[in-house]
């Protein structure tokens, strides 16, 4: 049982972050190659967009901003990805050592192991890649469906892109010619898969890794529990200088995920703000009730929520441990010494871990309820 926990625990990981694991010259070719590929899109968006400010097109610029701007945000999240390669692959070879170790833990200890996989399995991987896909192909989906009744029903058949955008240097109407609306729809359901892949990787990550430190400090917590169990005094000091050793390198573990997603964190906070409130917008102002952008902002919702609640559960779980290792028993333990011990390790647990963005703002539940009533603030003022 043991090895299947560390195979999942690896595979999972492994899967979602994969690029880091690439040669430095193949994730330099990835990256560049799913720049260029991107271009022609990001363009033609770009200049629709410029033509929709000159004559005043509010909700069109806002239609497009709502799918280019978390576009372009997954583009550069592979930059962000090849810039911490180093940071990220030490968070894996770390997660890898410890679940090599676990092989060897006690019965007691694999049931907390394979309670916070189940959850990591669940949460992190198949609940966020569904939530992903769910608001990515949707687009495709709604097109294709459209096509099909519009074909099957009426008698002027219309043709729905993925993405409707006037493509430069052919007329408005021609984007519905064959063969460029097949090429269009080929070319764009690309750019969906590209957007799929980059935001269940880079966010999943996020979750995994915070979850693994969460069960570090549960493990500990368990060890120093069992350490004061000991009748032999050196063995017990032993044993409570490794869950010292444990609390020091869960300290470097969490600064290795605050390098590598402090600027993500601090990118998600000002384009989801802005995100919500444009889309409501849209929803309410635009071409009437659009189902695509009801369930694009509901998963734009949880994607600021759940960075929010992994933080917040980071660091509820740091305080936690301090009323774990109080009662852990160590008030029949007779040594001074290793009583004296203990009361720095709880002091150490009393400080807070913390997730920051851009080393400023904390990252908990109450600034993911801050991010709303920004955003519902900025929906009023678009609609004033």
């Amino acid at each position: 049982m043991g090895n299947y926990t560390v195979n999942i625990a690896r595979r999972s990981i492994i899967i979602n972050y994969q690029i880091i694991l690439f040669s430095k010259t193949l994730s330099t070719f990835f990256v560049v190659l799913v720049v260029i590929i991107s271009l022609p899109i990001s363009l033609a968006i770009l200049i629709d967009i410029y033509n929709s400010w000159k004559r005043r097109d509010i909700i069109n610029i806002i239609r497009h901003s709502t799918i280019v701007g978390p576009y372009a945000a997954g583009v550069l999240k592979m930059f962000l990805m090849y810039y911490k390669r180093k940071s990220g692959q030490y968070i894996i070879e770390e997660i890898d050592s410890d679940y090599s170790h676990y092989n060897s833990l006690k019965d007691s200890y694999k049931e907390i192991i394979n309670k916070s996989i189940a959850n990591n399995l669940l949460y992190s991987e198949k609940c966020w890649a569904l939530t992903v896909v769910v608001c990515v192909m949707v687009f495709p989906f709604m097109a294709v469906t459209q096509t099909i009744y519009s074909y099957l029903v009426t008698s002027e058949p219309v043709k729905y892109m993925i993405h409707d955008v006037i493509i430069p240097y052919i007329e408005p109407e021609g984007r519905f010619d064959s063969p460029i609306f097949e090429i269009c729809f080929v070319y764009m359901l690309y750019c969906c898969l590209v957007y799929v892949i980059n935001f269940i990787g880079y966010d999943g990550f996020f979750g995994l890794s915070i979850n693994h430190a969460c069960l570090k400090m549960e493990l500990y917590c368990k060890a120093l529990e069992d350490a004061l169990k000991e009748d032999n005094e050196v063995d017990m000091h032993k044993k409570i200088v490794q869950v010292i050793q444990e609390q020091n390198k869960l300290k470097r573990f969490v600064d290795l995920i605050q390098d590598t997603f402090n600027f993500w964190l601090g990118l998600i906070l000002i384009a989801t703000m802005i995100q919500i409130g444009t889309c409501m917008y849209l929803i309410s102002e635009g071409y009437g009730l659009d189902l695509r952008y009801v369930i694009f902002i509901t998963g734009t919702v949880i994607h600021i929520y759940l960075p929010c609640r992994y933080s917040a559960k980071l660091q509820h779980m740091s305080l936690e441990t301090a009323t774990l290792i109080y009662c852990a028993g160590w008030e029949v333990v007779p040594s001074n010494k290793i009583r004296k011990t203990i009361l720095f390790i709880i002091a150490r647990a009393q400080v807070p871990i913390e997730i920051t963005a851009f080393n400023l703002l904390i990252f908990d539940m109450d600034l993911f309820v801050t991010i709303l009533n920004s955003s519902y603030s900025m929906y009023t003022l678009l609609r004033n």
